[in-house]
């Protein structure tokens, strides 16, 4: 019975040696994080180039380029975020702890671990930028504007009939995306849920050195302390169809001041 008691204490020793041996170090940390600070790097570089050359070239090739890129990054950095959970918990300088931090939160769009989901991601995201990119929109037949020529018009017209036509008349242009991109978002959200967020909109909001929650919070005190002044201008504009010009603002102990005059002419 002692032999079976020394030799389970024994026993428990080593294994306990072995654990504390292979609990990560600081330094271990910091070695990784150098490494996929320069993975990423070397990535980003990929990464534009790519999506460059796809914006400016809009063809069914360099979407597939910057899909490809966009998919190795994504797969890389989903990897690099599940290898660092093995530091969590692991007191760490501030200056590295937010590096880690940083890592988890560096996709604006992050896809499930699932290969095949997440190339249907970064696929999907191609496609509604190439769509965006080369959209355009016909008032008549040989009159097709794109975005560009749209926001030009749209900088100098104070015609409101042209303007609502251009506004509505770009908008439909985004009608064939919405499936595609309501499978985006769903597939971004099962990537979030996957590193530890609700959903990517819990994940960006966790970008502000404050838990997601209390951002939401906070942007609902600002909202209150603006909304006062933004109902009283849409009551006194409602109430003046002259044109009116806004001659500029100042603040005066904490409080934004507006000052509104008719146009020369106006009634």
């Amino acid at each position: 019975m002692k032999l079976l008691v020394f030799l389970t204490l024994f026993l428990f020793g080593l294994a306990l040696e072995a654990q504390t041996s292979r609990a990560p170090t600081v330094a271990q940390a910091e070695e990784f994080m150098n490494k996929a600070e320069a993975r990423l790097a070397e990535l980003s570089i990929k990464v534009n180039q790519a999506t460059w050359v796809h914006d400016n070239f809009i063809t069914e090739d360099t979407e597939a380029l910057a899909a490809d890129a966009n998919d190795e990054n994504t797969a890389v950095t989903t990897e690099l975020v599940e290898q660092a959970k093995r530091f969590e918990g692991l007191q760490l300088p501030p200056e590295l702890a937010r590096k880690f931090k940083l890592l988890k939160l560096s996709l604006t769009a992050p896809a499930p671990k699932d290969p095949a989901l997440r190339r249907e991601l970064t696929q999907i995201a191609a496609s509604l930028e190439s769509d965006y990119g080369k959209g355009k929109y016909c008032r008549k037949p040989d009159d097709c504007l794109d975005i560009t020529s749209i926001e030009n018009i749209m900088g100098a017209s104070r015609d409101p009939n042209e303007l609502k036509d251009l506004w509505t008349g770009w908008h439909k242009v985004g009608v064939p995306m919405r499936q595609r991109y309501a499978r985006f978002v769903a597939l971004s959200n099962q990537g979030a849920r996957e590193i530890g967020f609700k959903d990517t909109g819990a994940m960006w909001r966790s970008n502000y050195d404050m838990p997601p929650e209390a951002f939401s919070a906070d942007l609902e005190r600002l909202w209150q302390q603006v909304r006062p002044l933004y109902l009283s201008l849409h009551a006194y504009v409602r109430t003046r169809p002259s044109a009116l010009i806004w001659s500029g603002y100042g603040s005066r102990s904490g409080r934004f001041i507006f000052r509104c005059m008719p146009m020369s002419g106006a009634n």
